[in-house]
């Protein structure tokens, strides 16, 4: 019987389940054997950078920086009166954001520059083929230059394919879908001859400083294609809106930083340029819409009254020529000094009499606020009528901000249009007061001048007569003369407006830089992406994968001894530790027999030994036969014995007949002498399966199982048996009293990680001890090898070429 030494229950459970730490040294190793992996991706990876650096249109992007005024601190002297002319004292930033980035503000710089026309260079590899995807804009750097009127119809969006083919000739293509019918056309023009079709008209001429290199034959202009793109304006226009970017330069600061992105730098500088320039100047325009319009208004007064004046002067002035002398007595000195006053007033309220209607038209009939002339402008001091235009000033200023970023039927628009018509109704209740007012005043200085009138009426006729001419020369003056003032000071206010903003720092080309593609960092990420997901692919493909690949993944998780490890056999030879004793193959079996010698010890006697897997085909049969002939080898008398009743494998090992065995044995049919078979090895005999019985755990489990077993003991110096797959039946535990040591076979990509579970599961609960790992057909090219990490093992197979081994 076995002398069995129980070994201690390795605290193991389900260790695949369970998080571990990886192994560098494992990793680093497995990626090195797979180099050819890495490798082959970063060529691939490297080639995709190196195709999108080439095929993908380079984006630039360029910034400009505006000082946008916010508030007006304190002013004095012409400021002073552009206050009074203007009402929005303080500008929201924010809502000059609003302006920069408005569609108005767009169109009216792409009135400005000639970007309704895109011109693109294209390489031309053979005479048909352009590669498009190189295509690159060029902006004013064509070599030609389409020109079209404003009322000429034009394909939007719809390229024109132009092939210069002389300094004088071009050939033009193009092709498109107009109302669903296909449009196509191939033809030779002159540079400079309109082209003329239902569809398009434009002239296509040459820009002077490329036309001498065309008689260059070797010339580039030769070797690609331009093609020429027309933009509707109003596209254009709200692209480059939305395309625009505007933010603080700084949170706390009243700069703003324009930025914009394009394919062209110079493009994206120039419009950049002229986008801060005619914000600029429609910011100046808003401040002199006011003062312009007073000076118009005060132009139209002034040419009503000049005609009135110059007749009333030359009255006055030939009645003193008919009168050289005129004495006018103390009642014509009152009357006419109480004239001239009321006549004053008179004409003081006439005037405000026409602003007040003035402002009562402009506020019904208009639909802006921009442009109104200001109480203050005309001497009008009243402070509740002053409050309520600048009150409706501000509103209208309000909404029209608003509505470059909302639509009209958003909650703050509708608001603020709300207010307005609010200050409209009490604006126009309190002019037509003031009117009513005005009128009844009238009426009063009416009175009181004709009373005076009466009074003069009594005076002589030459005094009264010149009196009468006086009055009227007054009258005149004194408005034509108010109205000169006031135009003066709208003029002094008009040519001292100066802007509230200014440009900091323009686009200039050298600031303008690319966004993308980025070759060198586009280069290190593929570099790095190229290294990446092969590891990645690796690392997952090894973790998904349920099935052993290496000896580390064996004794990494479990305590286990693992004996030795068998080299993948690629020959189809009967024993090859026969055929081929030189061989690596055989060199791993003798490694497994002094492991087996060493766990057996020195006091074995006629050791028992069991071979099972956990499933079948992870090759028993095979390790039982060889390993019997390397025992046999050294002088031994070794007994194989094939176990499996249910499907018997061992006598194919042996190229030997399966009629009778150890089934005929255990039923009683045969004695086991009748049964041995000698193979053609001295020492080595086998003991095969035998037919298949019905009942072959009961056999196994039966007292001649045990006799059998004690019986080839005494005559055999070890007994190997070839037992059936532990996992699937348990026909294996039955004997595994009577072995003294057992061997639990798993086969490289055979085998699942559940086979070590199990195992360590069983020795764990003491239903089989002594107990040793076999790893079969390793492969060691393909996987990890022992030998490489841990500095010992039987990696013989990386030295197959020293001259120590016999090929297989």
């Amino acid at each position: 019987m076995p002398n069995h030494q129980p070994l201690s229950a390795p605290e193991h459970k389900d260790t695949f389940t369970q998080g571990s730490q990886q192994d560098l040294t494992k990793w680093i190793q497995r990626f090195a054997n797979l180099w050819y992996v890495f490798i082959a991706g970063l060529l691939i990876a490297l080639s995709i950078a190196f195709l999108i650096n080439k095929f993908t249109h380079p984006v630039y992007k360029g910034r400009t920086t505006i000082l946008v005024s916010s508030e007006k601190n304190n002013p004095v002297g012409a400021e002073a009166l552009i206050r009074d002319l203007s009402f929005d004292n303080q500008t929201n930033i924010r809502n000059e954001i609003g302006i920069l980035k408005s569609y108005s503000l767009a169109k009216r710089t792409l009135k400005d520059l000639d970007l309704a026309t895109g011109y693109f260079k294209i390489p031309r590899v053979t005479k048909n083929w352009r590669i498009q995807s190189l295509q690159r804009e060029q902006y004013l750097n064509s070599p030609i230059k389409v020109t079209s009127g404003e009322n000429e119809k034009k394909l939007y969006n719809t390229p024109f394919f132009i092939r210069i083919l002389s300094p004088g000739s071009y050939l033009l293509e193009f092709e498109a879908t107009i109302n669903e019918k296909q449009v196509a056309q191939t033809d030779t023009f002159r540079f400079g001859q309109p082209i003329r079709s239902p569809y398009f008209s434009f002239t296509v001429n040459l820009r002077d400083k490329y036309a001498s290199g065309l008689f260059d034959k070797n010339s580039d202009h030769y070797t690609f294609d331009y093609s020429v793109v027309f933009y509707d304006s109003d596209q254009l226009a709200s692209q480059f809106s939305n395309n625009l970017q505007v933010n603080f330069y700084f949170d706390d600061a009243s700069i703003l930083e324009l930025s914009l992105q394009g394919k062209h730098p110079e493009k994206i500088t120039d419009y950049l340029n002229h986008h801060a320039r005619a914000f600029i100047e429609n910011g100046l325009e808003e401040k002199n819409q006011i003062a312009s319009a007073t000076i118009r208004f005060i132009d139209e007064q002034i040419s009503g009254i000049s005609d009135s004046l110059q007749e009333a002067e030359s009255d006055f002035q030939k009645f003193r020529s008919r009168n050289k002398v005129i004495n006018i007595s103390t009642e014509g000195n009152y009357a006419m000094e109480k004239l001239e006053n009321l006549v004053s007033q008179k004409s003081d309220l006439q005037r405000r009499s026409k602003y007040y209607d003035y402002l009562y038209d402009y506020i019904m009939n208009s639909t802006d606020f921009d442009d109104v002339i200001v109480p203050n402008t005309m001497g009008i001091a009243d402070p509740s009528l002053n409050n309520l235009v600048s009150r409706l000033a501000e509103s209208y200023a309000t909404r029209n901000r608003l509505l470059m970023t909302a639509r009209e039927n958003s909650p703050q628009v509708k608001q603020a249009t709300g207010e307005i018509e609010n200050i409209k109704d009490a604006l126009t209740e309190n002019i037509r007061n003031i009117i009513n007012t005005s009128a009844i005043e009238m009426e009063v200085i009416e009175n009181q001048i004709a009373e005076v009138n009466r009074q003069i009426q009594k005076l002589p006729g030459t005094e009264r007569e010149y009196i009468n001419i006086q009055r009227d020369f007054t009258l005149n003056d004194n408005i034509y003369t108010f109205l000169l003032q006031k135009r003066a000071e709208a003029g002094i206010a008009l040519a001292s407006n100066v802007s509230d903003h200014k440009i900091v720092d323009p686009a200039l080309r050298n600031t303008t830089f690319q966004t993308t593609p980025k070759p060198l960092a586009n280069m290190i990420i593929a570099g790095l992406l190229g290294l990446l997901l092969p590891a990645i692919g690796i690392i997952l493909k090894d973790s998904l994968n349920n099935r052993i690949n290496a000896r580390f993944m064996v004794e990494d998780h479990t305590t286990i001894p693992v004996l030795a490890h068998i080299e993948h056999y690629r020959s189809g030879k009967k024993l090859p530790v026969l055929e081929f004793p030189r061989s690596p193959l055989t060199e791993s079996f003798r490694a497994l027999r002094t492991n087996i010698d060493f766990m057996l010890g020195k006091n074995a006697q006629n050791p028992v030994l069991a071979l099972t897997s956990s499933i079948s085909g992870e090759g028993k049969s095979f390790c039982s036969a060889n390993l019997g002939a390397i025992f046999a080898l050294t002088g031994k008398k070794v007994l194989v014995v094939g176990m499996d009743l249910r499907k018997p494998q061992t006598h194919t090992e042996f190229s030997i007949d399966n009629s009778k065995g150890l089934s005929n044995v255990l039923i009683g049919t045969e004695t086991a002498d009748n049964v041995l078979v000698e193979s053609r090895l001295p020492g080595l005999f086998v003991v095969p399966s035998g037919p298949i019985p019905p009942n072959p755990a009961e056999l196994l489990q039966s007292e001649e199982m045990g006799r059998f077993l004690n019986e080839m003991r005494n005559k055999f110096d070890m007994v190997i048996l070839d037992t059936p797959p532990l996992a699937l039946v348990a026909d294996t535990l039955l004997v595994t009293e009577e072995t003294d040591l057992n061997l639990f076979i798993l086969r490289q990509g055979i085998s699942k990680k559940q086979a070590l579970t199990f195992i360590n599961h069983m020795v764990e609960s003491g239903r089989i001890r002594k107990t040793g790992l076999l790893i079969n057909d390793v492969k060691i090219l393909n996987s990890y090898s022992p030998a490489n990490r841990y500095g010992y093992g039987y990696g013989y197979g990386r030295f197959k070429n020293s001259g120590y081994y016999d090929s297989q």
